[in-house]
């Protein structure tokens, strides 16, 4: 990603020389570099359309943001023909701040450029749209299609805050070792949908603020939570949908030769949780006997968790008589108004066929388990199918995708607890090797069986009593 990191750096070039020409006598009769912070603003407009959010040049652009502003009087001066000394006038002091912000927030964005290429990968992949007409949804699929003989299929639901953009390197991994993977996104759901010709479609500002609450208070806010709910139900309407497509081989989804009977579901947030969900639907087995297992990557359940229930009132309007009623009712009304707080387990989703839960090393301390990992802690434990829960060590919510290397800066702020065993380049392999594993542990490898792959005995892995084989070391490769 040198371009990146070239656009950055001429991006502090174009701020730099206005910054530094108070002290260059040659540069003082240079009116022209007034217009250099409006160059940089337009180059720091064009960073996230050509290379998606990027979190470490948000410094940056606000920077870039600050010194037009404070620019503006150079600018309309050289507009209008008129001389302007002002620049010399700005002391040490003021300028080696700027410098020293300047060189702060350039060293952050030149640091975390991504090592892996942040644009959607083309060969191999197929592309397209199918309609769901009851709903009157598009859904924008990528194919990836694998070099070799067909084998299982896998449905993967990307994360919704990232969308495509975070798991396309893992996707491509599972594609070469083996998998047909079947994946996609939704306009107005993922940020962004990638259409079927790859223009982004980015979500609005007021659902994507809707969507980092589910995020980071679905499991401990109603209000969040029922955010939450309304979109894992979004998800497994999606799944639903494409898995009769599947099934009756309509739509014309995948390749004659593409391996029909042997098909794992794996999903990220909402989407794994819409998986656990629809696994758990009475029946789902029998009518969906092509679905060997689910894998679940991060993904409370937050449909399963319980709600504060409302403070009730307590007295009647005709024993308290009106005035009392009255001030009792405004009280509690205004007590209410507070937020509500997710409270224990509601309905929780025993799935029909063997889960494998991925999830960060913070899933091992006893705190989280009890608040943001509960519902898939409950529902491994009580299920009578097999179920598998692997924690890597120093991995974090985000780091079982692509986010490491395209998004360095967000795995760091979001790490594990513990310290890590697999490096920044090994989260995507390493993802890929406990899915596949999970799979091949079910000896369900379709026409061709998939290989197994030795992992780090450091990584937690448990296993339900439903199990009838050695799957912890099968899991890890062993």
């Amino acid at each position: 990603m040198w371009e990146l990191g070239i656009l950055e750096l001429l991006i502090a070039l174009f701020l730099l020389l206005p910054l530094i020409r108070p002290f260059i006598k040659g540069l003082w009769s240079m009116d022209g570099l007034a217009i250099l912070p409006l160059l940089a603003l337009g180059a720091a407009a064009g960073l996230f359309p050509a290379y998606g959010i990027r979190p470490e040049c948000l410094p940056l652009i606000v920077y870039v943001i600050i010194l037009n502003i404070a620019n503006l009087p150079a600018l309309s001066a050289l507009f209008r023909h008129l001389k302007n000394d002002d620049f010399r006038d700005r002391g040490y002091f003021s300028t080696g701040l700027l410098l020293g912000l300047l060189i702060a927030v350039t060293a952050l964005a030149i640091y975390f450029v991504p090592s892996l290429d942040p644009r959607m990968a083309d060969a191999g992949v197929r592309t397209g749209v199918v309609r769901d007409t009851n709903r009157n949804t598009n859904l924008f699929l990528r194919i990836y299609e694998p070099d070799a003989e067909p084998r299982a299929l896998l449905v993967l639901i990307p994360p919704a805050m990232g969308s495509l953009m975070t798991v396309d390197g893992l996707c491509g991994e599972l594609s070469r070792r083996g998998f047909t993977v079947l994946t996609y996104s939704r306009k107005g759901i993922d940020s962004p949908a990638i259409g079927d010709r790859g223009k982004k479609l980015p979500l609005s500002p007021v659902r994507s603020i809707r969507l980092l609450e589910v995020i980071f208070q679905g499991t401990g806010r109603v209000a969040a939570n029922k955010l939450g709910r309304a979109l894992e139900e979004e998800r497994k309407q999606d799944l639903i949908f494409l898995l009769r497509c599947i099934k009756s081989g309509t739509e014309n989804l995948l390749t004659e030769d593409t391996d029909r009977d042997h098909v794992f579901i794996a999903g990220f947030g909402a989407g794994g949780a819409a998986a656990v969900s629809l696994a758990a639907s009475p029946g789902f087995a029998a009518a969906y006997p092509a679905v060997q297992g689910i894998i679940g990557l991060e993904c409370p359940i937050l449909s399963a968790l319980g709600q504060e229930p409302v403070k009730p009132l307590g007295i009647s309007r005709e024993e308290a008589g009106w005035w009392r009623f009255f001030r009792a009712d405004l009280g509690n009304r205004i007590a209410n108004l507070g937020p509500r707080k997710v409270k224990g387990i509601e309905n929780l989703p025993l799935p029909e066929v063997p889960a494998f839960y991925i999830l960060s090393d913070r899933a091992l301390y006893a705190g989280r388990r009890e608040n943001r990992y509960m519902s898939i802690r409950e529902s491994f434990q009580r299920g009578t199918s097999p179920a598998a829960l692997a924690m890597v060590p120093g991995a974090g919510p985000l780091d079982y995708s692509d986010v490491p290397e395209k998004y360095p800066l967000l795995s760091l702020l979001f790490s594990g607890d513990m310290a890590p065993v697999w490096a920044r380049e090994d989260y995507i392999g390493g993802t890929a090797s406990l899915i596949i594993n999970f799979a091949a542990a079910l000896d369900t490898g379709g026409q061709r069986p998939l290989t197994r792959t030795v992992l780090d005995r450091t990584i937690s892995v448990d296993t339900n009593r439903a199990w009838n084989l050695t799957s912890t070391e099968y899991i890890l490769g062993l």
